[in-house]
């Protein structure tokens, strides 16, 4: 099994254990920017221009580099998608902080996986999101570094401690065609 395939699976397993049962807000009552929306709306626009990528799989300092097509964004960019904040009970558990181009969420709860997300604009265009997101429980540590730039880059960093499996890295950058 391929480096690529090992790591893709590994995320899955994680994330599929870390999802919550909250349902999100309907669209027109989002408290926050809609994540989801834009990851979402992202992934159709990426599909539509069918760009290669040039991917990075780095899976505790072992690389592995190639040139790939992605024919289904939304599941590429799942970990981004699901970083939504807009759950009808976490409406007070986010700080908002406003300066010039980059507007802050930060959790007011640590328990939240989503930690911290900001958003930085250029005009009105968005011109970078990144999101920093952290799990601890009796089983594992989990934290997570997830960056996006529009028509350029994006990369998941993840560091994990299982009890009893030791600690991984993982590190995907993945640099769009233009």
């Amino acid at each position: 099994m391929s480096l690529y395939r090992q790591v893709f699976t590994t995320f899955i397993l994680l994330y599929a254990t870390s999802c919550t049962g909250d349902k999100k807000a309907p669209d027109n009552q989002n408290t926050f920017f809609d994540i989801g929306g834009f990851f979402t709306t992202e992934a159709e626009r990426l599909n539509r221009k069918d760009q290669g990528v040039l991917k990075q799989v780095d899976h505790n300092g072992k690389i592995e580099e190639q040139e790939v097509k992605i024919t289904d964004w939304k599941k590429e960019l799942d970990l981004f998608i699901s970083s939504d904040i807009n759950k009808p009970s976490w409406k007070n558990s986010y700080a908002v902080k406003k300066e010039k181009n980059v507007t802050s969420y930060t959790a007011l709860d640590t328990s939240l996986k989503v930690r911290k997300i900001s958003i930085e604009r250029s005009g009105r265009k968005i011109s970078a999101i990144e999101i920093n997101s952290r799990v601890n429980n009796e089983i594992y540590t989990s934290s997570e570094t997830l960056k996006y730039y529009p028509d350029s880059l994006y990369s998941i960093k993840k560091e994990q401690d299982v009890r009893g499996l030791g600690n991984n890295t993982y590190k995907i950058n993945g640099k769009i065609k233009p």
